[in-house]
């Protein structure tokens, strides 16, 4: 299949489209910048000079009809995450729901079964709800502009579903695993901070998680035409922070302690740090959103990909042990912080 895709430079699109090359497919690309397409792509041992690229961005009309026009398939990654202060909140809320909005009807006028859309577990995520599903309504409630952006698209693509569109939505969990360039994925971004204080500072809630390598997986196997209108929550298995903590001994061989910190604390903490960034910008793992997610997760129900798609995940162990080795390869981490794994 010729398959459009949206935000092929990023972590997770790298990988998908090396999975689509894999699979035999033909994958065209909207690109904003191509040195990032060599720069992301280029080191999973792609070669990107063949590749079909589309010179622009989501919210660009004819652009994406360039992207969509002959391609029997689309899938729309591509998403702006933005600071906290007020514009940039809107800017991101405007440009994640125009651009899926744009991508999606474009797609589907030019015939693509299916238009896959890469939402989030964050989309749906409900701390009273003991599993997340993808039944659960779009969290437009939420306070940060990103999981709000990615919630009102997740309403855009909702709507053409219920129209009977071959609209087919993922959603993601703490993706991690192997870096793609420089890209690490969020998650990685918290095993940094973990790394560095030595210590879990909570033993409060855990993380879904789901190998990027998996999860480009699960897109590509999602591409079969006829199927009609389809949602897969795609969190991974759900592991609990001291069952991390056993994993970073293990791979570290480091003493690692959990300390018994209320997650209550570090969800306030949240609340602080946000409102203060909103006055003097600073980037930190402690927002509102990433504590609420870590300290309430819920495991998801991921029983359509095995059944339907076919797909098995890695064990969470040899995920996270390839995010500490490329962090520490790339240079976030140090050899203090990885232990014996520096030696591997």
């Amino acid at each position: 299949m010729r398959v459009a895709v949206t935000g092929g430079t990023g972590y997770v699109g790298a990988y998908t489209v090396q999975a689509l090359l894999a699979a035999g497919h033909t994958p065209r690309l909207l690109v904003r910048s191509p040195d990032k397409l060599r720069a992301t792509v280029g080191t999973l041992g792609v070669d990107v000079d063949p590749l079909d690229v589309v010179a622009g961005d989501m919210t660009d009309a004819p652009s994406v009809a360039r992207l969509v026009e002959g391609c029997d398939a689309a899938i729309h990654g591509a998403a702006v995450v933005a600071a906290l202060n007020r514009g940039d909140a809107q800017r991101t809320i405007d440009a994640n729901v125009g651009g899926t909005r744009t991508v999606l009807e474009a797609a589907l006028a030019a015939g693509c079964d299916p238009v896959v859309h890469v939402s989030s577990v964050a989309a749906v995520f409900r701390p009273s709800a003991p599993v997340i599903t993808s039944d659960l309504p779009p969290a437009v409630d939420a306070d940060s502009p990103y999981t709000r952006s990615k919630a009102l698209a997740e309403e855009v693509a909702r709507a053409r579903q219920a129209d009977g569109k071959p609209v087919v939505i993922v959603y993601p969990g703490g993706v991690t695993g192997p870096s793609v360039g420089d890209l690490h994925g969020e998650v990685a971004e918290g095993f940094v901070s973990m790394l560095k204080t030595g210590a879990l500072v909570t033993g409060a809630g855990g993380i879904a998680v789901i190998d990027v390598r998996d999860l480009a997986e699960v897109i590509v196997a999602t591409l079969a035409p006829g199927q009609g209108p389809r949602r897969f929550t795609v969190g991974g298995q759900f592991v609990s922070l001291p069952e991390i903590a056993r994993v970073i001994r293990r791979v570290t061989g480091r003493r690692f302690p959990v300390l018994p910190t209320p997650g209550a604390v570090f969800r306030g903490l949240g609340h602080v740090s946000d409102a203060v960034r909103r006055v003097v910008p600073f980037d930190t793992v402690f927002t509102a959103e990433a504590m609420d997610l870590l300290t309430l997760a819920r495991p998801t129900d991921d029983s359509a990909v095995h059944d339907q798609l076919g797909v098995s995940y890695r064990d969470p162990a040899e995920t996270i042990e390839a995010s500490l080795r490329d962090l520490y390869a790339g240079g976030a981490l140090k050899a203090r912080h990885v232990g014996v794994l520096a030696t591997r």
